[in-house]
C-alpha cells in the first residue's frame, strides 16, 4: 500500500484515573472516541456527563453535541434529535446552541439520500492476510507469515501464490477482474521500490522502469491493456504514465507541477479522472476530467478526491467532505464534464478504491485507531528507558502526528486534521503531560507543522498556501493565539521539531528543495542538505543543539557537521528505523536488533564509537522516530506501523435508480 500519512490528540494513558468529575468523565468519553475509535462507549459517557452534571450547562451542551458528531459518524439518524435538544434547551449556550442549528439545517437540506434499496455492504477480512482484494469471487492478498501475495477466494481456500514478496514492503493495485496484478516492492538493501506487472495466474511477470516516485496508488483500464502510475519525479513535477501491460512501455499522458492525490480511466476509456492535492484520507483535492488523448481538463469538484469510475460511467466515486464530515460520495459527470450534485453513500474516511469488472465497488477506509503508535518513558541519567506507555495521539487519517516537545518539557504539541470534528483544516493541539489537559492552539485551512519556540512563548509554525506553492513562516502566541507572518519559502515545506538555538531561526524541509535553515531576523535561507525528502523518516534531522544533521543512507546511520563536511557513517542501520538525537547532540538514540533478532533501545555517540543497548524498546515495528525531551527526562517512540489492517469494503448495487443521461 502506500505510504501515507496521519494524527490527532488525546488524553494519554498514565493520567487515566477514575473519572470523579465532568471534565474528567467528558475527557474519558474523548479517548474512547478519538483514540480508541469506540463511538458507541462514547455516546454513553457523554450522556452520562449531560444527565449527572447538567448543573454545568455549558459542559452539558458540549457533551451532547459531542454525542450528536458521534451518531452521524456511525450513520444514524438519533443526531438529529439530540441537536434538536440542545437547541430548544440550551440557547443560553450560544456558540453551541448555533452550531446545533448548523448541523440541523445541513441534514435536513441535503438530508441524508436513503441508501438504494438493493445496496449491500460488506467488510472484507481473510484470516492470516495483509490487506485483501475482493471482487465478489477473487481474493488477492499478502499472507501475514511470509508476505507472499497470493489468490483465492474468500474463505481463503483454493489458493495459490502469484508472487513472492518481501513483508512490510510492498503494495499490489490488481485489475478490474482479478487477472493481473501491477505490484511495488522493495528487495533487501534497496532503498528504493521496484516496480512490476504480474498475470495472477505467476506469469508474465515484467519489470517496469518508471524514474521517479510512485506514491498514489494505481489504475487499470477497463480491458486490462493500461496501467495509470502517478509518478513524482526529480525536477519536482508529479506525471501519470500509461503504462503498457503487455510490453512494460510508458507514455506520459498528464503532468503537473501540484501534486497528484488520485488518478482513474473512463471505462470507455475516452476520459481520465483525476485528483490535486495531497495523498490521504483528510487531505483535501481538487478532481479534474481531462480526454485521455489530450485537451484542456473540466473541474468537477474543488473539493473531492477521485476514488474510481462507476461501471457505467455516470458517476466519479470520490472522498469529499459532507456537512464538514468526510464521506464516501458519487458525482455525477457527462461528457467529462460535471452534471449534478453529489450522491452521498456513507461517511468514513476512505483512502482509495477500485470498482470491479462486476460493477461493485471495492474501497480501503482508513481504520479509526490509525496507522501511527506513540509510547513514552522516562529516560534515567544513563539514558535507559523505564516502563513504556502507551501515548494516544488520536485517531485522525493523513498526517503523521509527529510530536514537538515544549522547551520545559511539560507538554506536547502536534497537527491533527479537523476531520473528526466536523470542520475542514488543520488544528495544533497541546496536552499537559501531568495533567492530560488538551487545548487547541491554532486552526489552519491548510497543512501546518510547528515547533516549539526554545526561549519565548510562543510556536513557530510553516503554513502551506496557494495549493504548497510556498509556506508561509508564522509566529503564534500561546496566550492568544495570535498569529504573525514572518516570511516565507517556496514550496510545501514541513517544519521540524527543533528550533535554532536561542530562536534565532527555523529548519524547514522542502521536497526537491531540500532542508532550509531560515534565519528569523534576517528572513533568508540556507541550504544545508539537498537530500530531505518527506517520503520517509530517514530524511536528514538537526540535532537540538544545532551542531549535527543525521539521516539513514543507503543501510547506514550517518552524521554530519551542520556547518558543512562529509557524511560520515556510525553504524549500519535499516532504512527508517527509529532514531532521535539528544538533547545536547552528543548522542543518536535508536532502535536497534541484536544479533539474536531481539529489538531494543540504543544509543550510539555523534563522535562515533560502539553502541551501547539502553533497554527495550514497545514494538518490533522500527519505521517511524525517536523524540527525547529538552530536558533528557523523557521520550517517545512513534512508530508508523504500516501493518495495521485499513478496513477493506464491498459496495454493490450502490448506483442511484434515476442514473445521469450520457
Amino acid at each position: 500500500m502506500k505510504l501515507r500519512v496521519l494524527i490527532a490528540g488525546l488524553v494519554f494513558g498514565i493520567v487515566a484515573l477514575a473519572a470523579e468529575s465532568g471534565a474528567e468523565l467528558f475527557q474519558k468519553a474523548v479517548t474512547e472516541e478519538r483514540a480508541s475509535g469506540n463511538l458507541e462507549e462514547a455516546i454513553k459517557l457523554y450522556q452520562r456527563v449531560a444527565k449527572e452534571f447538567a448543573s454545568d450547562r455549558p459542559l452539558a451542551a458540549k457533551a451532547l453535541v459531542q454525542a450528536a458528531r458521534c451518531y452521524e459518524k456511525l450513520g444514524q439518524d438519533k443526531a438529529v434529535k439530540i441537536y434538536e435538544q440542545v437547541a430548544r434547551d440550551y440557547g443560553d449556550q450560544r456558540e453551541l446552541a448555533a452550531t446545533a442549528n448548523a448541523r440541523l439545517v445541513a441534514l435536513r437540506q441535503g438530508g441524508r439520500p436513503a441508501e438504494p434499496a438493493t445496496m449491500t455492504q460488506r467488510k472484507i477480512e481473510i484470516a492470516g492476510a495483509s490487506g485483501a482484494f475482493y471482487d465478489g469471487q477473487h481474493a488477492l492478498y499478502r499472507d501475514a507469515a511470509t508476505g507472499a501475495l497470493l489468490i483465492g477466494d474468500l474463505a481463503g481456500k483454493n489458493k495459490r501464490v502469484v508472487f513472492s514478496l518481501k513483508p512490510e514492503d510492498s503494495y499490489f493495485v490488481p485489475s478490474r477482474d482479478a487477472s493481473m496484478t501491477y505490484l511495488g516492492f522493495r528487495r533487501s538493501g534497496d532503498t528504493g521500490y521496484t516496480q512490476a506487472v504480474i498475470k495472477n495466474d505467476g506469469t508474465g511477470y515484467r519489470e517496469i522502469a518508471l524514474g521517479g516516485l510512485v506514491h498514489v496508488a494505481a489504475n487499470w483500464s477497463w480491458d486490462d491493456r493500461y496501467v495509470l502510475v502517478p509518478v513524482h519525479f526529480p525536477d519536482g513535477t508529479d506525471r501519470v504514465l500509461r503504462i503498457t501491460a503487455a510490453d512494460g512501455q510508458s507514455m506520459e499522458v498528464l503532468r503537473q507541477n501540484t501534486g497528484i492525490s488520485g488518478v482513474s480511466y473512463s471505462p470507455d476509456s475516452r476520459f481520465i479522472a483525476y485528483s490535486e492535492g495531497s495523498p490521504g484520507a483528510s487531505a483535501s483535492a481538487s478532481t479534474f476530467i481531462v480526454p485521455s488523448e489530450g485537451g484542456e481538463p473540466q473541474l468537477i469538484s474543488a473539493n473531492a478526491r477521485v476514488l474510481d469510475w462507476t461501471r457505467d460511467g455516470h458517476y466519479l466515486a470520490v472522498a469529499s467532505p459532507r456537512s464538514g464530515v468526510m464521506a464516501l460520495q458519487l458525482l455525477p459527470v457527462k461528457d467529462g464534464r460535471s452534471a449534478g450534485e453529489p450522491v452521498f453513500l456513507r461517511y468514513g474516511s476512505v483512502m482509495n478504491g477500485l470498482t470491479t469488472s462486476s460493477g461493485a465497488l471495492y474501497y480501503i477506509s482508513a481504520h479509526q485507531g490509525g496507522f501511527a503508535l506513540a509510547w513514552i518513558a522516562d529516560l534515567d541519567a544513563e539514558g535507559h528507558p523505564g516502563d513504556w506507555k502507551r501515548l494516544m495521539l488520536g485517531s485522525n487519517d493523513g498526517l503523521v502526528p509527529v510530536p514537538q516537545w515544549s522547551s520545559d518539557s511539560s507538554q506536547i504539541s502536534w497537527t491533527s486534521t479537523n476531520e473528526d470534528t466536523g470542520q475542514t483544516g488543520y488544528v495544533i493541539r497541546s496536552r499537559n503531560l501531568a495533567t492530560g489537559k488538551e487545548r487547541e492552539l491554532y486552526h489552519a485551512a491548510s497543512l501546518t507543522t510547528c515547533t516549539w519556540a526554545a526561549r519565548h512563548p510562543n510556536l513557530f509554525c510553516g503554513e502551506a498556501v496557494g495549493g504548497g506553492e510556498s509556506t508561509d513562516i508564522l509566529s503564534i502566541a500561546l496566550d492568544s493565539g495570535r498569529s504573525e507572518r514572518l516570511g516565507s519559502v517556496a514550496g510545501r515545506g514541513l517544519m521540524l521539531p527543533i528550533p535554532g538555538p536561542d530562536d534565532q531561526a527555523v529548519y524547514v524541509g522542502v521536497p526537491q528543495r531540500g532542508l532550509l535553515r531560515w534565519d528569523i531576523g534576517t528572513r533568508q535561507e540556507t541550504l544545508l542538505d539537498p537530500s530531505w525528502t518527506n517520503a520517509t523518516f530517514d530524511r536528514p534531522n538537526v540535532s537540538p543543539d544545532g551542531g549535527w544533521l543525521v539521516r539513514i543512507e543507503k543501510g547506514n546511520l550517518e552524521v554530519r557537521s551542520l556547518a558543512g563536511g562529509d557524511w560520515r557513517p556510525l553504524l549500519p542501520l535499516r532504512a527508517d528505523s527509529q532514531s532521535g538525537f539528544s538533547p545536547d547532540g552528543k548522542w543518536v538514540f535508536y532502535h536497534g536488533v541484536d544479533a539474536a533478532g531481539k529489538d531494543g533501545l540504543y544509543r550510539v555517540a555523534t563522535a562515533g564509537g560502539s553502541p551501547q543497548r539502553l533497554g527495550e524498546i514497545p514494538l518490533n515495528k522500527s519505521n517511524g522516530l525517536l523524540s527525547i525531551s529538552p530536558n533528557g527526562r523523557k521520550i517517545i517512540a512513534l512508530s508508523v506501523d504500516l501493518t495495521v489492517p485499513d478496513e477493506a469494503w464491498l459496495l454493490e448495487n450502490f448506483e442511484p435508480k434515476q442514473q445521469a443521461a450520457r
